[in-house]
Formats: C-alpha cells, sequence, structure tokens
C-alpha cells in the first residue's frame, strides 16, 4: 500500500512537471491553450514553441536527470561510499573542458552538432584518468577512486578556467552558462543522441540488479556469494561514466542530483534493489525537471541555469551527509 501512495505522487509529480514545463516561458500557455495545442487545435506559434523548443527541453530534463541518477545509484555502491557524484569524480570538468577546447581552438558556433559528442568524450577521458590514476597494481580500490576523481575535478576545473581567457565572448557566455548548468539542449537531435543510451543500458542494469545488490553488500561478500567480482564492477562503472556523461553533454554541468536521488530512493525503499533504481530514476528526473522549471520563474528578465538551482538544494544536502557520516564513524 506504501509503495502504492509512492509511485501514485511520483506519477502527479510528473504530470504536473511536465505540464508546467510545457507551459511556463516568454509565451506562457494557459491550461486550456496547451490542451488545445496537444490535441492539435493550437497555433502555428503555440505548436511550434511546445512541439519544437520546450518538449525537447522538458525530455532532456527528464532523462538527463534519470541518467545522472542512476549514475550515482551505481558510483555509490560501486565505492561503497554515499558521498560519490558524477560531478565529484570529474565527469562534468572533463566535458567542459573539452567544450571550451573545442570552442577555443576549432569552431566558434555554440550550435555545432558536434558539441554534444565532444563534452561526451571529454566526460570519458576524465573518467578513464581517474580509474588509471586509483589503479594500485591490479587491484580497483574504491577509496582511491573517490579521492583521484576529486584530485582530476579540480585540475581540470583549474585549467578550464586558465582557459576562458582564449576564447571568444560569445563562446565565453556560452562556455559559462554550460558550466552553471544550463540545459542547452532543446532540439529533437539533443534527445536522440540521450535516449538510446537509457534504452540501452538500463534495462541491462535491471537484469544485473541482483549482483549491484551484492556488491553494495561489500566486496567480500559478494565475492562469497559467488559474483564475479571484477567484471561486474568494470561493467557498473563503465555504465555509471555513459549515463553521466551523455547526461550531462547535452544537459550542462549538473551536479548533485546523482548524489540526493540515490540517497532518496534508498531512504524511501530502504533497500538497495531495483525497486530503489526505479524511484532514484523518478527523483532524478523530478529534481532535474522542477529545478529547470524554476529557474525559469524566479528571475523576472531571463532564467536561472536549472544546475544553480539543484546546487541550492545539493550543497546543504552535501554538507549534512558529510557531518552525519563524521557522526556515525566517530561512534
Amino acid at each position: 500500500m506504501r509503495k502504492g501512495r509512492v509511485w501514485f505522487l511520483l506519477s502527479i509529480l510528473l504530470i504536473v512537471g511536465i505540464g508546467l514545463s510545457l507551459s511556463i516561458g516568454t509565451i506562457s500557455l494557459s491550461v486550456k491553450e496547451l490542451s488545445a495545442v496537444l490535441i492539435g487545435r493550437g497555433t502555428s506559434t503555440q505548436q511550434l514553441v511546445v512541439f519544437d523548443f520546450r518538449l525537447p527541453r522538458t525530455l532532456i530534463a527528464i532523462l538527463a536527470g534519470a541518467g545522472l541518477a542512476v549514475s550515482g545509484y551505481l558510483f555509490q555502491s560501486m565505492t561503497h561510499n554515499d558521498l560519490a557524484d558524477p560531478g565529484i569524480l570529474g565527469i562534468n570538468a572533463g566535458a567542459g573542458f573539452t567544450v571550451l577546447l573545442y570552442l577555443g581552438f576549432f569552431t566558434t558556433q555554440t550550435s555545432s552538432r558536434l558539441l554534444p559528442i565532444v563534452a561526451c568524450l571529454g566526460s570519458f577521458l576524465a573518467a578513464f584518468l581517474v580509474y588509471f590514476c586509483s589503479k594500485q597494481k591490479e587491484n580497483f580500490n574504491p577509496n582511491r577512486l573517490l579521492l583521484s576523481g576529486i584530485a582530476v575535478n579540480a585540475g581540470i576545473s583549474a585549467l578550464t578556467f586558465v582557459g576562458t581567457i582564449r576564447v571568444s565572448q560569445d563562446s565565453y557566455r556560452f562556455v559559462t552558462s554550460w558550466l552553471a548548468g544550463t540545459i542547452w539542449g532543446t532540439t529533437w537531435n539533443h534527445v536522440l543522441l540521450l535516449l538510446p543510451w537509457l534504452l540501452l543500458l538500463l534495462p541491462i542494469i535491471f537484469y544485473e540488479g541482483k549482483s549491484l545488490e551484492l556488491i553494495d553488500l561489500g566486496d567480500e561478500e559478494a565475492v562469497g556469494l559467488g559474483v564475479s567480482l571484477k567484471k561486474k564492477q568494470l561493467f557498473f562503472l563503465i555504465s555509471a561514466i555513459v549515463l553521466a556523461a551523455v547526461s550531462v553533454s547535452v544537459a550542462g554541468s549538473i551536479s548533485f542530483i546523482g548524489l540526493i536521488a540515490p540517497h532518496l530512493a534508498k531512504n524511501i525503499v530502504k533497500r538497495r534493489n531495483n525497486h530503489a533504481i526505479f524511484i532514484a530514476i523518478f527523483t532524478g528526473s523530478l529534481l532535474l525537471l522542477y529545478s529547470d522549471i524554476l529557474g525559469r520563474i524566479l528571475l523576472t528578465n531571463g532564467e536561472m541555469a536549472a544546475g544553480i538551482v539543484v546546487s541550492i538544494i545539493g550543497a546543504p544536502y552535501f554538507i549534512f551527509r558529510l557531518l552525519k557520516n563524521d557522526e556515525v564513524s566517530m561512534e
């Protein structure tokens, strides 16, 4: 019964969020006008605004939020650390750096179709650099992975800000907006760049859910229960990297969703299983979707980046979890 209420509430929040996202903007639409557009009776301008601009942006927020949530869930399970997050592990920083290099030295067109691919490549490079630095002989060390991620993230972020002096004013404005977490991917091409990865990886992750649940208990326990630890760890880490990389490549540098969504899911479900991953997907999507909506209405002129809204929520939560973890360790 409790599960039913949770799913009902999440579904209602998602439907309301989609409606608000399609309605709110420079050209506001009432419920009646939006309903007319959805059944094909709106004006040509309203049809253009809803189906060509707002609907892709809404789907990007939902899909990217889901991708970042699952990525954070996998990182936390693999590192056995509830403070792990794709942004902390250098995924966002790597994407931002390659975007900067691309705009600064190869093109000044921020509308280039290659931009998401370039951002995705940067995320992969940063992730593999973190993985390489964290390897200790032939063993995988989760704590070293987290520490290496923090170090690589700081280093790449510093290089990115130094490199901004070499780009044009327009490119600089775009890069800073991207780093702030503005959802810039607002076309159907961006949706099609992200959607196939989710459709490919999520079913496999759910299929391997039992192995993930056992790994979450601890490496020794997982091996004792027959899990092929190294192979499963490598698969889940690669999946986490891919999901985070493709998400930030079209949604901008969004942090903390990979931290908050898994925690909320685990608190609701009380167990770390496929049901918790489903809840994390919904909470991650809702966090980014409503952050994007709030970003449009908080400022009278212009809009605030969704990443800033998420950070306003996520930063205090991160500090709270950090202090709580310290209290537990002291006890």
